[in-house]
């Protein structure tokens, strides 16, 4: 890992440096490949600022804190940064895990369908007045009947504008 530490407004210390280095050794595990670390350790007023930007393989990790105190605002910055890489590591594993799903042997064609729940249901023989009745007192969505008159399956739903439509199947 290359890791540069920067002091503006404020006296260079080794201790300050070997701290940072020793805190950013950790992230080692969260990233591959070659690391680089920019630390920008600040005094403005009564603030002590920390800035780290890490880069890896193009993935850029920034975080930012203050403190009164300097190596509040370096652990502060450091928790940050040790956040945003974990989340960086879990969706890494979603995308990989996602992937080892996709690639899995294909099953067959009718495992590739939603959940579906059966149910029997009773077929009553009605005539449309009725049935109109019967869909409007129980508050269901559709209703199946046999047409007393024709002998035919029927279909009596409630559209979306809260209208009726009844569907008679023609078997070929």
């Amino acid at each position: 890992m290359q890791v540069s530490v920067t002091f503006r407004q404020l006296e260079p210390s080794e201790a300050l440096r070997s701290y940072v280095t020793e805190r950013l050794k950790k992230f080692k595990r969260y990233l591959d490949g070659p690391l680089e670390a920019h630390v920008v350790l600040g005094l403005e007023k009564f603030r002590h600022l920390a800035d780290v930007t890490i880069n890896s393989n193009g993935h850029m990790v920034k975080g930012r804190e203050e403190n009164v105190d300097m190596y509040a605002a370096i652990d502060l910055v450091m928790d940050k940064i040790d956040m945003q890489l974990r989340k960086h590591r879990e969706r890494l594993r979603e995308v990989k895990s996602d992937r080892s799903r996709t690639v899995a042997p294909a099953a067959p064609e009718s495992s590739k369908l939603p959940p579906i729940r059966r149910r029997q249901v009773e077929v009553p023989p009605l005539e449309l007045a009725d049935a109109v009745e019967l869909l409007q007192t129980r508050g269901n969505a559709i209703l199946v009947y046999t047409d007393v008159n024709t002998g035919t399956l029927s279909i009596l739903y409630r559209r979306a504008d809260g209208g009726l439509a009844l569907a008679e199947p023609v078997l070929k």
